[in-house]
């Protein structure tokens, strides 16, 4: 498997169509910490490395600052409604307005996928046939245009947003069938996953993943900022989880063997499951900057 971008890899730049304040010194600033990490492969002192984890908690306090759609990771999530939308706050762009659509897919699908540039999903996953759909709308000016369409089966959302749009963004929460295969791509923005037991896969350019009750036997979670903590309720058969700088931690079934590779270019890695070369259940947790633990319940 390829392990996902170093951390001096370039970061998303800000998406078309919206103007986020300050995203473009946000921006400078997260490049700036993450290039002032040194080069060379070397590893420096024991005494040295929580430094650079110091610094990897600067870039999530800036990703913070890069969301500031209150509602959108806040409240929105209670309380919205349909409609033309409910005024929050005004400000030189104008009142920022949330909004809540909801929406049931009925008809069968066999995957989903879901992608946006600026956001933040959750996915939870239930005995039922139908995937329901949840979309908190933060904006100023134009709202976002939601994109809903099933291709060959899969499921694929998203959204865009109009010229005249400010501060525009999305919170999907959905509710699937849990053994739906699922595919979240995200630029940047937060991932929450619960109760699924289908193939997994998910990814953020900036921002953390949370994962719990998962039962899948292949899941795949990849950050470059951010931190990443995934439980499982059986033994999976593949698990990958790397973070270019972030914490990485694993909880699964103990009383299985596991082929574990774990490391942390600079930090700490901690392994407490049973081990065995030859074993069919495989977890590979990385980070270049952080801690790795890997570990029963």
């Amino acid at each position: 498997m390829t392990p996902a971008d170093p951390p001096g890899s370039p970061l998303p730049p800000a998406p078309p169509g919206r103007d986020l304040p300050r995203h473009d010194q946000h921006r400078r600033e997260l490049l700036a910490i993450v290039r002032s990490e040194p080069a060379t492969r070397h590893r420096p002192p024991a005494a040295a490395w929580p430094a650079p984890l110091g610094a990897a908690l600067a870039v999530l306090v800036i990703v913070a600052g890069v969301f500031v759609l209150p509602g959108l990771l806040g409240g929105s999530r209670h309380g919205g409604g349909t409609g033309p939308g409910h005024p929050v706050a005004g400000g030189q762009h104008g009142t920022l307005i949330r909004r809540t659509e909801s929406s049931l897919v009925s008809s069968p699908v066999t995957g989903l996928v879901v992608q946006a540039s600026v956001g933040a999903v959750s996915i939870a996953g239930g005995d039922r046939s139908t995937v329901a759909i949840t979309a908190h709308l933060v904006y100023r000016g134009g709202a976002p245009v939601l994109t809903r369409r099933v291709t060959g089966g899969v499921l694929k959302l998203g959204y865009r947003c109009p010229a005249r749009s400010r501060d525009c963004g999305v919170f999907f929460d959905l509710t699937v069938p849990r053994r739906l295969g699922t595919t979240v791509r995200l630029g940047v923005g937060q991932i929450r996953l619960s109760g699924l037991s289908g193939t997994i896969a998910a990814g953020t350019g900036i921002g953390q993943i949370q994962a719990s009750g998962m039962s899948g036997p292949r899941v795949r979670l990849t950050t470059s900022t951010g931190m990443i903590s995934a439980g499982f309720t059986a033994p999976p058969q593949q698990i990958f989880a790397s973070s270019g700088i972030g914490s990485v931690a694993i909880r699964v079934p103990s009383g299985t063997a596991y082929r574990v590779t774990a490391s942390a270019q600079e930090g700490s890695v901690r392994v407490s499951v049973p081990r065995a070369a030859a074993a069919t259940h495989v977890i590979q947790a990385t980070t270049s900057t952080g801690t790795v633990t890997v570990a029963g319940s």
